[in-house]
């Protein structure tokens, strides 16, 4: 029995090393730079705090803050998908971390309502923009066969990264202020700029994605190869299948986003410390860190990344309802946890990949801002959703109804695949595969 416990850990101690392999080495430069640049991500965590009690902001002063901070989420991924195609990833990425570094610490320094606005959607705006280059970069470097793991990479770099930032960010405050907190976020993305600089000098993702005269794009053979789901020209909010996959994913991102709104208010009010939600944050922290690889490792080259995606919403929504009935112990919380976590895990990395699948070669950033816009979208709406019913009918019903959304979502994503081989064919290019 032993020597079969002994084989069977051996065996999974494999599996989780060889998760990793066959990933380039400039995806794990990527997410090093995440990881960097992301350990020191204080003042979201703390910015309302902040508003309030140093400030001395009344909370629907504090509250129209973040909203300028959200919209300017949506905004700049958006945006910085098409600058993206048009300059280049590394170019946007460099500058987004030189950019928002410097708004930090601006904002640190600022105490009149209305600038503070401007500086957080300004802020949001330039650090959001990283995100669809970042994806983009990680299509290009990527194998085709890897990418949903190298999405995964980047997953698990940011989740470090953000369980790092906020407890640097309480320790400042508690011994030197707040202001240090900006500070400290400034010149962390100034330092994962640096660190970007070095260990990713300019190369070929410097150009264009977009031809444009007298300039190449970048990686020209695939963009000749790939059988994209439009035509070069077709911008992604006129193409019906990413529109409709944009929704999906918004009302399924709105459902799992309550997890860091009206859950950790939820547990409170039934009993749980603030230490204790902390813990559960951690646990699903760990989850990742130990399955996530693994799991996408096994299951990225078995099955079409629609399947995988609809089976990771399945379990998001299953925690949900579960989720007052679990809530008594700690035991049946810790596994409703698990399953979220799981459903986290087989959901959100995919959404990345099949996007970079699909998607004209020419127009990969702006569709790849518009999959990021719509996780912007979830996560403003979403407070508001699940406070707003919270308020009325109790959180039990919040977490109904915010299941019924993501319901939603996961019957519109049935559709998509659908959808985009039809547009496949009324353009008359052959179906790319589905994986």
């Amino acid at each position: 029995m032993s020597r079969l416990i002994r084989q069977s850990l051996r065996r999974l101690i494999q599996l989780y090393f060889k998760s990793y392999n066959g990933l380039p080495f400039k995806v794990w430069m990527i997410a090093l730079v995440l990881l960097v640049n992301r350990s020191g991500a204080m003042v979201v965590a703390f910015l309302s705090v902040y508003l309030i009690n140093a400030q001395g902001f009344n909370p629907i002063k504090a509250g129209y803050v973040m909203m300028f901070f959200g919209a300017g989420g949506i905004v700049g991924n958006y945006v910085g998908g098409i600058l993206n195609d048009r300059f280049g990833s590394w170019h946007l990425m460099f500058f987004s971390m030189i950019g928002s570094g410097i708004l930090y610490i601006l904002l640190g320094q600022t105490t009149d309502f209305w600038l503070l606005c401007l500086l957080a959607f300004m802020i949001s705006v330039v650090a959001d923009a990283f995100r669809p280059a970042s994806r983009a970069a990680i299509t290009y470097y990527a194998p085709r066969e890897k990418l949903t793991q190298a999405f995964g990479l980047q997953r698990m770099a940011v989740n470090l990264g953000f369980s790092v930032g906020p407890a640097l960010g309480g320790f400042l405050i508690g011994n030197y202020g707040y202001e240090l907190l900006f500070w400290g976020d400034g010149l962390t993305c100034l330092l994962a700029a640096a660190v970007f600089y070095l260990v990713l000098p300019p190369d070929e993702t410097t150009r264009p994605l977009v031809a444009r005269p007298g300039r190449t794009p970048a990686n020209t053979a695939e963009l000749l190869d790939a059988a994209p789901a439009a035509t070069p020209t077709t911008p992604a909010l006129k193409q019906s299948w990413m529109i409709l996959f944009g929704i999906a994913n918004m009302a399924i991102i709105l459902c799992f986003f309550q997890f860091f709104s009206t859950v950790p208010v939820y547990l409170k009010e039934v009993g749980y410390s603030e230490q204790q939600v902390g813990y559960l944050i951690t646990l699903s922290g760990l989850i990742i860190v130990l399955v996530e690889m693994p799991l996408l490792y096994l299951t990225e080259p078995r099955f079409r990344p629609v399947t995988v995606m609809l089976l990771g919403t399945a379990l998001i929504i299953l925690a949900y309802l579960i989720l007052p009935t679990t809530a008594v112990a700690w035991l049946p919380l810790a596994f409703m946890i698990a399953i979220l976590t799981l459903g986290e895990i087989l959901y959100m990395p995919f959404t990345s990949s099949y996007v970079s699948h699909h998607a004209p070669r020419a127009r990969l950033g702006e569709y790849q801002g518009v999959l990021s816009a719509s996780y912007s979208a979830a996560f403003v709406l979403g407070p508001f959703i699940g406070f707003g019913v919270a308020e009325h009918y109790g959180y039990e019903a919040a977490f109904y109804v915010c299941s019924g959304v993501a319901l939603l979502g996961w019957l519109l994503l049935t559709r998509v695949d659908g959808l985009r081989e039809k547009v496949n064919l009324r353009s008359g290019r052959p179906l790319p595969s589905s994986g």
